[in-house]
């Protein structure tokens, strides 16, 4: 069990520590805001997400590259994606089913809720040393369920096995 004082250093840090981050998301938000995918290719490279500030085609991939690491795993890697992605889409169906729009009269008018998907999605899958796919198919495929008609994932260094995720999720 930790102390007083030391449970108040690290609240103490932590809260110092906030404002700095803060600032710091903020300032590369605003400044890819301002000069757009030069910006935001540069923050990428600095922060070491990427090894060369490549041009976007490079790093923008889509459904033929999704699919071309899809078919390069073996029988046994496409099969666990598959199942997954399965179960992944049955609970997201059977989630969005439950979902009901509601309506109600109040003093003074109606309350309620309506449900309505978003355009578009974006889904960010950690690729580092450990990836994710399962991130990827927990993110896409409820878009996809929800009626999102673009769903975008975002993941530094994707490996075969996410890129091949982002395929199976659709």
């Amino acid at each position: 069990m930790r102390s007083a004082s030391a449970t108040s250093s690290l609240t103490s840090a932590a809260t110092t520590a906030k404002p700095l981050r803060s600032s710091a998301a903020r300032a590369i938000v605003d400044d890819v805001r301002a000069r757009g995918a030069a910006a935001l290719l540069e923050h990428a490279v600095r922060l070491g997400d990427l090894a060369t500030a490549a041009p976007a085609e490079q790093w923008v991939l889509g459904p033929a590259a999704m699919r071309a690491a899809y078919e390069s795993l073996d029988a046994a890697q496409r099969g666990v994606l598959e199942r997954t992605a399965a179960r992944v889409r049955a609970f997201a169906v059977t989630q969005r089913a439950t979902l009901q729009r509601c309506s109600m009269r109040v003093p003074g008018g109606t309350a309620g809720h309506e449900l309505a998907a978003v355009e578009r999605a974006g889904c960010y899958a950690p690729g580092g040393r450990y990836p994710l796919p399962s991130t990827v198919l927990m993110t896409a495929i409820p878009a996809r369920v929800a009626g999102c008609a673009a769903v975008w994932v975002a993941s530094p260094r994707p490996s075969a096995v996410m890129l091949a995720a982002a395929h199976v999720a659709g």
